[in-house]
């Protein structure tokens, strides 16, 4: 998965479908069968520049920003190789390069390769199941909301099942980024070159709800509270009638989404909520995040089998 521009993106699963949608791409891979010495009718085999480059965009997926050393680790790949790859990609628009700091970052056109499938497959194999079994815990609605175009979107709900829902927010909605609890998890727990990305877009573009974020030390002083006590909150804000704790998803230095659970305001605080709750809302984070590292390793293990029989 990608947190490119905050929405996520299961990259490994929507490569193999990119076929269906044939996208523009350089011709980098052609092959001259007479060059090779085979005619074009011989028995084929996976392209091993192919397997390859499918292998460092998934080791970015999971590392975006890693550098040529850390790629080399995780997909095993020479650095000349790597190098030659790597540039293959830039030159195609799929990857920037940080020369200062020499990191490789994934840029917004890899969601492209996405365009012939939905990471609805992400939020129905792994996100769904988890939520319904926290709900079934907690008997309050819960949420999976990811980050993406400055504002936290409501992926999957529970809504629908609980027995306590108080309004009826349906997939798809999307919340003020500084007005919700995920979005202030999310935000407290992302990586900081990410953070300060986040807070100037959301500088230039104000909006009811984030407020807040033109008073910087305000901000700081509530992010810094959310990260000591390891969820976000909302309550006493609009809307009134309720409140919300949220866990961040997280997988190594990368924040996925967050898990939002909504409550009576006048029934419980963010303080009693956690006391009963946080423990199950971490469980199913995890969960999430726990699944989405299988798929992950799934697609690298194909990969990586691929290249050796290759």
């Amino acid at each position: 998965m990608s947190s490119l521009g905050g929405e996520t993106t299961i990259i490994m699963v929507a490569i193999v479908h990119t076929t269906q949608a044939r996208p523009p791409i350089p011709n980098v891979f052609s092959v001259d069968v007479k060059k090779r010495g085979r005619s074009a009718t011989d028995k084929w085999s996976p392209m091993r520049a192919a397997l390859r480059t499918l292998m460092v965009l998934t080791a970015l997926n999971v590392r975006n920003g890693a550098t040529v050393a850390e790629l080399a680790v995780a997909t095993r790949i020479s650095r000349p190789a790597l190098y030659r790859i790597l540039e293959t990609l830039r030159e195609a628009g799929y990857i920037s390069v940080d020369i200062a700091r020499r990191h490789y970052c994934l840029t917004m056109r890899v969601r492209s390769l996405a365009e012939g499938f939905s990471d609805e497959d992400w939020v129905t194999q792994i996100a769904r199941p988890a939520l319904a079994s926290l709900q079934r815990r907690v008997i309050w609605p819960a949420d999976l909301g990811t980050f993406g175009g400055n504002g936290m979107w409501i992926r999957e709900t529970t809504r629908s099942l609980s027995p306590l829902t108080i309004d009826r927010c349906v997939a798809g909605t999307r919340v003020p980024m500084l007005g919700a609890a995920s979005g202030r998890a999310y935000l407290a727990f992302c990586r900081e070159e990410e953070r300060e990305l986040i807070v100037k877009n959301l500088q230039l573009s104000p909006e009811p709800g984030n407020e807040i974020v033109m008073q910087r030390r305000r901000l700081n002083a509530m992010l810094v509270d959310v990260k000591r006590r390891g969820y976000g909150y909302r309550y006493h804000e609009p809307p009134l009638d309720s409140g919300a704790i949220a866990v961040p998803i997280v997988y190594g230095d990368r924040v996925f989404g967050c898990v939002n659970m909504t409550f009576m305001a006048e029934t419980l605080t963010p303080e009693t909520a956690a006391a009963q709750h946080l423990t199950a809302l971490h469980e199913a984070a995890d969960a999430i995040a726990k699944g989405t590292r299988q798929l992950e390793a799934l697609a690298l293990s194909r990969a990586a089998k691929a290249q050796r029989q290759s």
